[in-house]
C-alpha cells in the first residue's frame, strides 16, 4: 500500500491531521501515515518560500526525505491541497511514485484577470493584518468570512485559540507567495486521466459542494462538518479517506 502525506491548510501544522492518522490507523494500520509542515509554518516557519515552484520543490524534499522513492497519496487541506494540484499537474520536476492526489476544499483556480485581480487585492489586504495586527484581533475577523459561516462561536474561539501561535508574519508571507491569484487554472487538468484525483468536502461548505458538481469531481460528502471537515469530523473524514486510498491502489477494502 502507499503511503499518505498529509498537507495542512494556511495557518495549520502537521497537528491538524493527528485525529485523522489516529482513526485511520484503527482501520488501516498497514499504511504510512506522513503529516508534513508547509514552508513558514510549524516547524518549518524559518523556511521562506516566494512563489508555488519553491513550495511544490519544498514539499518534494520533505517527500524524498520520509519515503524516498515508495509509493504514496498526497491529501491536501485548502491551502495544502492547492500546493498538492500544482505539485501534481504543473511542477515540471520528478513527482517519484506518486499514485493520486485526495483534495479538501481546495480551489482550481481562478479564470480571468480579473477576478485574479480581485483575488491579490484581497490577499494583500489580509497580508498586511497578519504582518502588522495583533493575532487574535486578525483571527477573529477572518474566521468570520463567509466560508467559515457555519461555525458556532466556541468553534471560532477554538480555532483563534489553536492558530494564534502560528500567526504573525510567516503567514502574511506565505499568503503573498500562494496567493490564488498567482495559481494557474487546474479545472480542466484535475479530470486528467493519469492520476487520480478525489474531493472530500464537508456537507456544510456550500460553495466547494457547488465546484465540485459544477466542475464533475470526483467526490464524497462528509457530514455534520463544513470547510475544515477533517477537524469538524475526522472519524467520517478518516473513513471516506481510507476508502479512497484503497480504490487508488486498487485493493479491495
Amino acid at each position: 500500500m502507499p503511503s499518505i502525506i498529509f498537507l495542512h491548510g494556511l495557518l495549520g501544522t502537521n497537528a491538524d491531521w493527528h485525529a485523522v492518522i489516529e482513526k485511520f490507523a484503527e482501520k488501516a494500520p498497514q499504511i504510512d501515515c506522513i503529516a508534513l509542515d508547509l514552508p513558514l509554518h510549524g516547524e518549518n516557519k524559518p523556511v521562506e518560500v516566494t512563489g508555488f515552484e519553491q513550495t511544490a520543490q519544498f514539499v518534494s524534499q520533505q517527500i524524498q526525505q520520509k519515503i524516498q522513492n515508495k509509493p504514496y497519496i498526497l491529501v491536501g487541506y485548502s491551502l495544502g491541497g492547492r500546493i498538492a494540484l500544482y505539485y501534481a499537474l504543473q511542477a515540471q520536476w520528478e513527482k517519484g511514485n506518486l499514485q493520486g492526489l485526495i483534495l479538501e476544499g481546495a480551489n482550481l483556480g481562478l479564470k480571468n484577470e480579473q477576478e485574479k485581480q480581485q483575488r491579490w487585492q484581497n490577499d494583500q489586504y489580509w497580508a498586511k493584518r497578519f504582518m502588522k495586527e495583533n493575532p487574535e484581533t486578525v483571527l477573529q475577523d477572518w474566521y468570520q468570512q463567509s466560508v467559515f459561516a457555519h461555525l458556532t462561536e466556541q468553534q471560532r474561539a477554538n480555532l483563534i485559540a489553536k492558530r494564534a501561535s502560528n500567526c504573525g508574519e510567516n503567514i502574511g508571507k506565505m499568503l503573498l507567495a500562494t496567493s490564488l491569484a498567482k495559481q494557474p487554472d487546474f479545472s480542466e487538468k484535475v479530470r486528467s486521466k493519469s492520476l487520480p484525483i478525489y474531493y472530500l468536502l464537508g456537507e456544510r461548505d456550500r460553495k466547494f459542494c457547488q465546484l465540485a458538481k459544477q466542475k464533475n469531481l470526483h467526490f464524497s460528502i462528509i457530514p455534520n462538518a463544513g470547510h475544515n471537515a477533517h477537524l469538524e469530523n475526522p472519524v467520517a473524514f478518516a473513513e471516506q479517506l481510507r476508502r479512497f486510498a484503497f480504490e487508488i491502489a486498487k485493493v479491495p477494502l
